[in-house]
């Protein structure tokens, strides 16, 4: 059962869900991609995913979606709200570490935060639950420069048949990386983790992937 909460977010005011594991080892703050909201079923599975693993949960809303607009808000607002839920998340932690991430755009903008603040950024890893690395049809222009400032460790849950990244071009960004980053693979699986031919509830994936990240977070958190 997750307890609702309400942040505010400069003159706006964004729901989140806070999902307490038992027994926690870690805390983390995800955040939706572009298309969905917190209580899409991918991320509803993935929440589950964490907390059955030890690893308590904060998703929340950007504004735009908490609104019901349909275009992401500019990227100051992003981030404004990101840095909003990641300071409840530290408060609502109880001393515990801190983790962020996100589906898609969620885990970009947590990204591009934790390039900005280097080692004062709070978290001790990031999650991506596929990385938007370029836009479809335009992997000759990659969004990766910032990721090599990122100063904790980082975990990408990635499909090789993911048409917002090119599964060689992140091999390649990983290796890149060095140490800090690990890559998951999810075979044949799209951008939303969908494999063709197969029927598998988004939630039931969610679940899977929310295990494999919060196996990551207990190691390196």
């Amino acid at each position: 059962m997750a307890d609702r909460l309400h942040l505010p977010v400069g003159t706006h005011t964004v729901s989140a869900l806070l999902s307490t594991a038992p027994d926690a080892k870690a805390l983390a703050v995800i955040a939706h991609g572009a298309g969905a909201g917190m209580e899409h079923p991918f991320m509803v599975g993935a929440s589950e995913g964490l907390a059955a693993n030890g690893v308590s949960v904060l998703r929340f809303n950007f504004v735009y979606a908490e609104e019901g607009r349909r275009s992401p808000d500019r990227p100051a607002l992003l981030t404004e709200a990101w840095s909003a839920a990641l300071d409840v998340g530290i408060a609502r932690a109880g001393g515990l570490p801190v983790v962020a991430g996100g589906k898609s755009m969620g885990g970009r903008i947590a990204s591009m935060l934790a390039a900005e603040r280097r080692t004062e950024f709070p978290a001790r890893a990031l999650v991506f639950f596929g990385y938007p690395l370029h836009a479809p049809g335009r992997s000759d222009h990659p969004r990766d420069a910032h990721l090599a400032e990122v100063t904790v460790p980082m975990l990408f849950v990635q499909g090789t048949d993911d048409a917002l990244a090119t599964y060689a071009l992140m091999q390649d960004l990983v290796r890149r990386l060095g140490p800090l980053a690990r890559l998951h693979t999810v075979e044949g699986g799209d951008h939303s983790f969908r494999v063709r031919g197969a029927r598998r509830p988004d939630d039931q994936t969610g679940r899977e992937l929310g295990a494999v990240a919060a196996a990551f977070v207990r190691e390196v958190a």
